[in-house]
C-alpha cells in the first residue's frame, strides 16, 4: 500500500515557484477555504444575535436523543478532510471534482442562510444521563450554534464525500472501503436528527443540494446522456 501511495504521489517535482503550471494550478482551490471559513462564521453569528426561523416538525419529537450517534457525528470532521487531503496529494482529478462539489453546496448553503436565517432549539435542557458520550455532545454544543441548520451541511459534505469515493481508483476499487464510506455518511444523516443538532427538515432540504453538486462535479455528459464518469477508477 505504502508503495503505491509513494508512486501516486502527485508532486515528486513540485516547487513553488511551479505552482502556476498546468499540473499544479488546482492547488488554487484550496483558496476557497479561508474564505469559505471566514464567511461561515460571520454567517453564524448573524444569524445567532440577529434572530432566526425555528426549523422543527413533528417527526422530531418522535426522535428520542441519543447520545451515542455523537461518534459518527463527530466522526464526520476528519471523514471528509482526510478525502480532501488524499485526493489533493494522489488523486488530482477527484480532488477537483470534490473540491468543484463542496464549493458548489457550501456556497448555495450559505447563500441560503443568508437570506434565510435558521436554527434549532432541540437541545435538551438536561442530558438523561451522563456519560463520555454526553459529555461529548456537550463539548459540540459549547463549540457550535444551533443556527444556519437549513439545509444541514453536515449531510451535503458527508455525501459528497461518498461521490469522492467512488470516483477514486483506490478506494471504489475496495468494497469494504465502499461500504465503510456508504455507512459513515448514512449514519451522519441520521447522527444529526438523533443528537438534536438538526431537524429532520434539514436533512431532506440538503438533498437538492447533494444533486445539484452531484451533477454538477461528479457526472459528465456523453452523446446527450449523463453518465458516471469513472474514468479514473480501476476496473
Amino acid at each position: 500500500m505504502w508503495s503505491d501511495l509513494k508512486e501516486d504521489w502527485a508532486y515528486k517535482e513540485f516547487r513553488f515557484n511551479r505552482i502556476r503550471e498546468k499540473q499544479y494550478r488546482h492547488l488554487f482551490l484550496l483558496l476557497y477555504w479561508p474564505f469559505f471559513l471566514v464567511a461561515f462564521f460571520v454567517v453564524e453569528r448573524m444569524a445567532y444575535n440577529g434572530g432566526y426561523t425555528a426549523i422543527h416538525c413533528a417527526l422530531d419529537d418522535k426522535i428520542p436523543f441519543c447520545e451515542y450517534f455523537i461518534i459518527p457525528y463527530v466522526i464526520w470532521y476528519p471523514f471528509w478532510v482526510f478525502m480532501l487531503l488524499y485526493a489533493v496529494g494522489f488523486e488530482i482529478p477527484v480532488f477537483i471534482r470534490f473540491s468543484k462539489y463542496l464549493m458548489i453546496t457550501l456556497t448555495l448553503s450559505l447563500i441560503i442562510y443568508i437570506v434565510w436565517p435558521t436554527g434549532q432549539d432541540m437541545w435538551p435542557e438536561v442530558f438523561p444521563r451522563n456519560n463520555f458520550f454526553t459529555w461529548l455532545t456537550g463539548l459540540i454544543y459549547t463549540a457550535d450554534t444551533n443556527t444556519n441548520v437549513c439545509p444541514s451541511e453536515h449531510v451535503s459534505t458527508a455525501f459528497g464525500t461518498v461521490f469522492a469515493a467512488m470516483a477514486s481508483k483506490r478506494f471504489s476499487a475496495s468494497k469494504k472501503w465502499m461500504i465503510f464510506f456508504w455507512t459513515e455518511a448514512v449514519f451522519v444523516a441520521l447522527s444529526v436528527a438523533f443528537v438534536k443538532q438538526h431537524s429532520v427538515l434539514d436533512v431532506a432540504a440538503a438533498v437538492p443540494i447533494i444533486l445539484i453538486g452531484y451533477f454538477a462535479a461528479f457526472w459528465r455528459k456523453k452523446n446527450g446522456t449523463y453518465i458516471n464518469d469513472k474514468s479514473h477508477t480501476v476496473p
